[in-house]
């Protein structure tokens, strides 16, 4: 299996670059941090737990950020981090629209209201 290093790197540059530099180096590199170890623990207990799948959970692959597990992560994280700007920054990551995200964040509210 890759390393968490290798994991960070691909979704770090994955950010970077959707981020078109309108989002600071340093926020990029903090919501970089969150996703992988996010994502290094589930690749690391899904190679356990499914070992015919080892070699799918032997790489990090970008289609996994597209998750609402990883939605949550970065909306959560600019809400602590820029409170004012949340939305924008994470429209940008997200590629969302002002729409889309509202819509995302009410779906989720009402879900977890369910429980």
């Amino acid at each position: 299996m890759e390393s968490k290093g290798d994991f960070y790197k691909t979704i770090f540059r994955y950010y970077f670059d959707v981020s078109k530099n309108l989002i600071s180096k340093e926020l990029i590199e903090e919501v970089s941090h969150i996703v992988t170890e996010y994502y290094y623990e589930q690749y690391c207990r899904f190679s356990k737990q499914y070992p015919k799948s080892i070699k799918r959970y032997s790489s990090f692959q970008i289609k996994d950020l597209d998750h609402p597990s990883t939605f949550e992560l970065i909306i959560k994280f600019f809400k602590k981090k820029q409170e004012d700007n949340y939305l924008e920054y994470s429209k940008i990551l997200l590629k969302m629209t002002d729409d889309a995200l509202k819509a995302f964040e009410k779906n989720r509210a009402e879900f977890y209201s369910m429980y």
